[in-house]
C-alpha cells in the first residue's frame, strides 16, 4: 500500500512540476520571443505548431488503449506478448508519423491560399512544417515507449524527462535573445528538443526489460485487439482536440490579419493552458479510483466520491483561477506590455472558461468508468461544430480579434458540461441533478463574493501613484490582492460551513 500511494504522490508532484515548469517557460517566452522576432513572425510559429498539434488526431486512442492492455498484460504475467506488441506498436507510430509528414508537406508546397498570410510568411510557415515533417518519426515513435513506461508504473520518469527538456527549451530562448540566432534554427532546435524525449525513454524501456530492441514488428493479430479498444475512446478524442485545436487555425484562416490575430490568441493562451492541465494531473489520480468505485457498483460510494470530490475539485478551481481574474490586467501588464491590455476580456472569460471545465473533472473520470461512451461522442460532436460555427461567425463581428475563439470554446464547454448535469450525472451515474450542482455552485458563488469585496475595496485606481512612481510594486500588489481573496474565500467557507477548519488541510490531499 505504501509502494502504492508512492506512485501516485510521486507521478502528481512530477507530472504537475512538469506542467509548472513548462508554464513559466512559456510565459518567459513569448514576451521575449516577440521582441526579437516580431509579432506577425511568431503567429506563423504558433500556427505551424497548431497545424502539427491537430495531426495529433492521428494516435487513434493509442495512448489511452496501449497504456490500458500493456498494464493488463503485465498483471497476467504476459511478458512475450507485451514484448512482440509493443515492437508492432513502433511499426504502427512508424506509419503514422510518415502519413503526419506527408500531410504536413502537402500543406506546405500547396496550403498559400488557405491562409490569410503574406507571402513571405507563408515561406516562413512553409519552412517550419517542413521541420516538423523531417523530424515526424523521431517525435511519434517516442509514443510508443512512453506508453510503456506509463504501463509500468514509470510515470514519473516521463515527467522528470519533460522537466530537462523544458529547462532546455529556456536555455535556447535565452540563446535567441543574447546570440540573436535566425527564427528558422531556433524552430528546428524547438522542434527536436521537444522529439528528443524518444531517446532517454527508449533506453529505459529496454534497460528495465520492458522491451528486447528496438526493431519494427508485425504482430498485428494481437496489436488489433488493442487498436479496436482504442478507436472507441479515439471518436470521442477528434470532437475534443478539434474544438481546442482548430480554434487558432481559423483564426489564420477568416481573419484578415491571421497571424498577428493568432499571435493574441497564443498571449492569452499560457495561463488558462495550464490550468486545465492541471486539471488533466487530477484526471489521472481520479479515473483509477472511480474505476475501481464503478466495478463496486455501489450506489452510496458512487455519489459520495462525486458529490465529495466535485466540492473539492470546485474550491481548488477557484483558488486557481479567482487570484488570476483579480489581477488579469496587471498579468498582461507585466507579461507583454500595456500595448497587449485590451486582451485582459479575453483572458478573464478563458479564465472562466477553464474554472468550469476543471470542476468536471470527478463526474467526468465516472462517466468514463462506466464506459457509455456514445451520447459523449454524439454531445462533443454537436458542441464541437456548434463551437466552430460561432468562432467563424464572430472573427468579422469582433473585428477580427482571438476573443471570437475564446466564446467559441466557452459555448463547447458550456454544451459539454450542460448535459453532464441534465443527463449523464442523472440517467448514467444515478447521481442527484441538485446535489451535484451545489456542490460546484456553492463555492463559486463564495469565490465570486471574495472577488467583488476585493474588487470593491481595492480596485486598480487606488494604487495607480503608487505604481507610477514604483512600478516594482505591481508584483506585491498582485500578490498581496490574490492573498487577501484567499483568506476571505476560506473564511466564507467556515463561516457557511461548507467546510471544517481541520478539513482545510486534507482538501490539498489526495490520499
Amino acid at each position: 500500500m505504501k509502494v502504492f500511494s508512492n506512485y501516485y504522490i510521486g507521478s502528481f508532484f512530477w507530472s504537475t512540476l512538469a506542467k509548472i515548469i513548462s508554464a513559466a517557460v512559456g510565459f518567459i517566452s513569448i514576451p521575449l520571443l516577440l521582441g526579437v522576432y516580431g509579432k506577425a513572425n511568431y503567429g506563423v510559429l504558433a500556427l505551424a505548431t497548431s497545424c502539427n498539434g491537430y495531426m495529433h488526431l492521428l494516435d487513434l486512442g493509442m495512448n489511452t488503449g496501449a497504456v490500458k492492455f500493456f498494464s493488463q498484460w503485465k498483471t497476467e504475467g504476459k511478458k512475450g506478448l507485451i514484448n512482440s506488441v509493443a515492437h508492432t506498436n513502433i511499426s504502427f507510430y512508424v506509419i503514422i508519423a510518415s502519413i503526419n509528414a506527408l500531410l504536413l508537406l502537402f500543406l506546405a508546397f500547396f496550403g498559400e491560399g488557405l491562409f490569410s498570410l503574406t507571402h513571405e510568411q507563408f515561406v516562413l510557415l512553409q519552412n517550419c512544417l517542413i521541420i516538423i515533417a523531417l523530424l515526424s518519426v523521431l517525435s511519434w515513435t517516442g509514443t510508443a515507449f512512453t506508453q510503456l513506461l506509463i504501463a509500468d508504473n514509470k510515470i514519473a520518469y516521463t515527467h522528470q524527462v519533460n522537466c530537462v527538456i523544458h529547462v532546455l527549451k529556456l536555455l535556447l530562448v535565452l540563446s535567441v535573445l543574447y546570440l540573436k540566432i535566425s527564427l528558422i534554427i531556433y524552430f528546428f532546435v524547438l522542434t527536436f528538443l521537444t522529439a528528443f524525449v524518444t531517446f532517454p525513454y527508449a533506453r529505459k524501456c529496454k534497460i528495465d526489460g520492458l522491451i528486447d530492441s528496438f526493431s519494427l514488428g508485425n504482430n498485428w493479430k494481437d496489436f488489433k485487439i488493442v487498436i479496436f479498444y482504442s478507436l472507441s475512446i479515439f471518436a470521442l478524442s477528434v470532437f475534443q482536440m478539434t474544438a481546442s485545436q482548430s480554434r487558432p487555425i481559423i483564426l489564420g484562416i477568416f481573419c484578415e490579419n491571421g497571424a498577428e490575430v493568432v499571435s493574441d490568441f497564443r498571449i492569452i493562451e499560457v495561463i488558462p493552458a495550464f490550468m486545465i492541465s492541471i486539471g488533466l494531473s487530477f484526471s489521472g489520480i481520479f479515473l483509477p479510483k472511480a474505476s475501481g468505485i464503478w466495478a463496486r457498483h455501489n450506489i452510496k460510494e458512487i455519489r459520495n466520491f462525486a458529490y465529495h470530490w466535485t466540492f473539492r475539485t470546485s474550491v481548488l478551481s477557484c483558488c486557481l483561477c479567482f487570484p488570476l481574474i483579480l489581477c488579469a490586467y496587471e498579468i498582461l501588464l507585466i507579461y507583454v506590455g500595456e500595448e497587449y491590455t485590451h486582451l485582459t476580456k479575453w483572458l478573464i472569460i478563458w479564465i472562466l472558461t477553464a474554472l468550469i471545465q476543471i470542476h468536471t473533472t470527478p463526474g467526468n473520470s465516472l462517466i468514463l468508468s462506466s464506459g457509455e461512451t456514445k451520447p459523449l461522442v454524439i454531445t462533443s460532436a454537436v458542441s464541437c461544430f456548434i463551437s466552430i460555427i460561432i468562432n467563424i461567425f464572430l472573427c468579422k463581428y469582433l473585428n477580427y480579434e482571438s476573443g471570437s475563439a475564446v466564446i467559441g470554446y466557452l459555448i463547447y464547454v458550456f454544451l459539454v458540461i450542460s448535459m453532464n448535469y441534465l443527463f449523464f450525472y442523472k440517467k448514467i451515474l444515478g447521481l442527484g441533478q441538485k446535489e451535484m450542482i451545489l456542490s460546484f455552485i456553492n463555492p463559486v458563488l463564495l469565490g465570486g463574493i471574495s472577488f467583488i469585496v476585493i474588487s470593491v475595496l481595492l480596485p486598480n485606481n487606488v494604487f495607480s501613484n503608487l505604481i507610477e512612481s514604483y512600478p516594482f510594486l505591481r508584483y506585491f500588489i498582485c500578490f498581496f490582492k490574490s492573498i487577501i481573496w484567499g483568506v476571505l474565500f476560506f473564511f466564507l467557507l467556515l463561516k457557511t460551513k461548507l467546510i471544517a477548519l481541520k478539513e482545510i488541510k486534507s482538501l490539498f490531499s489526495f490520499k
